[in-house]
């Protein structure tokens, strides 16, 4: 029986060797004639996207490789290295899954990647994918990835200022632009009534229905819900009235900075 020091120091050496350890996944496109090669391929157009796509599934975190590091040529080859455990067993998982056909807790963006599988494969190739001591292999003939929608929904606030309001057309759809978000919300004539009065005057906090679609996570549109009015009062504006002596009062009997800050909050809001 081993002794306990002798079995901590065996469990640091071997964390150690994986954290230290480079890990190697390959993916390995073929078919039936073994027709593709290394200079009959894959086109670019198509593998590019599957590699990105692949990169997005395994949400790297900052300190976490994945590279390409080779393309083998007696078959249509494509072999990556890792840094991470973590990543390395994630890339098994996920194509045990998918030579199964079993895509339960698949997040958006790993559904996303057997689309592009899919696409990659068109029914013409399959897929090997494997470790490189090949203790780990499964092969992939048919993707049967449920049809997933061209686009989902989601609810969320967003806090800013109305920096624009209005129709392209006197009879069209209304949209307000507000200065925290890059895309247009679509409001209705009671809306657009209630919030012009607020337009580059208050900061609102808003419930939006966003529509997303799900290849791009691009917002294709959104809705407005629902307002709350947060403050009437702009910070550029308040900077003016601290100008005036008679601003200054609100400096009375403030003792440390943090109440300051505090009473700022409170003026503008």
């Amino acid at each position: 029986m081993l002794s306990k020091k002798v079995f901590i120091l065996q469990y640091e050496t071997y964390a150690q060797r994986l954290i230290m350890e480079n890990f190697e996944f390959t993916l390995r496109f073929d078919d039936d004639k073994h027709t593709l090669s290394i200079e009959n391929g894959i086109p670019a157009i198509e593998i590019g996207p599957l590699i990105t796509s692949l990169a997005e599934a395994l949400h790297l975190g900052k300190d976490q490789s994945f590279i390409l590091s080779e393309i083998k040529g007696n078959c249509y080859a494509l072999k990556f290295s890792t840094n991470s455990v973590t990543v390395f067993e994630e890339l098994k998982v996920i194509h045990r899954k998918v030579s199964n056909n079993e895509y339960t807790g698949f997040t958006s963006e790993q559904k996303r990647y057997v689309t592009k599988l899919k696409h990659v494969l068109g029914g013409k190739y399959y897929l090997d994918a494997y470790d490189t001591p090949k203790d780990y292999k499964v092969r992939v003939r048919e993707v049967n990835l449920p049809e997933v929608p061209v686009c989902y929904y989601e609810i969320g606030s967003l806090y800013g200022v109305i920096t624009s309001i209005g129709g392209k057309t006197l009879d069209g759809k209304s949209s307000i632009s507000v200065n925290q978000a890059d895309f247009k919300i679509e409001i209705n004539d009671t809306q657009e009534d209630q919030l012009i009065q607020y337009y580059k005057k208050a900061k609102l906090l808003l419930t939006v229905k966003k529509k997303i679609n799900f290849e791009t996570d691009k917002i294709v549109s959104a809705q407005l819900l629902d307002f709350e009015i947060v403050g009437t009062k702009k910070f550029g504006e308040l900077a003016k009235d601290l100008q005036t002596n008679s601003s200054l009062d609100l400096f009375h009997n403030i003792g440390d900075s943090v109440t300051a800050v505090r009473k700022l909050r409170e003026d503008v809001e």
